[in-house]
């Protein structure tokens, strides 16, 4: 029971570890201007959420960061019914 408390101890640092990792790495991605950190980002991060605020009130044909399409959409149809062609068996 030991090892297993510790295990999950481990388990949930090196979680936080990686958490503040990439939170570290998207604020250090947002400097622009290194004399003042602390302004440039939030600078970055007011832009950020302006930008997001207003394209919500944009037309939906006009690609934007929320609307965009996934990398793996090929643009085909799919049909309603949900079936896809290459999943049904013929006779």
């Amino acid at each position: 029971m030991f090892l297993i408390d510790n295990f999950l101890l481990i388990y949930i640092y090196i979680y936080i570890y990686i958490y503040i990792c990439k939170y570290l790495f998207n604020l250090k991605k947002k400097v622009k201007n290194k004399a003042h950190v602390e302004a440039s980002i939030c600078e970055a991060y007011i832009v950020e959420e302006i930008s997001t605020f207003i394209s919500y009130y944009f037309e939906s044909h006009l690609r934007m960061r929320i609307n965009r399409v996934p990398w793996h959409d090929g643009g085909g149809e799919v049909p309603s019914s949900g079936n896809l062609s290459i999943f049904s068996n013929p006779g």
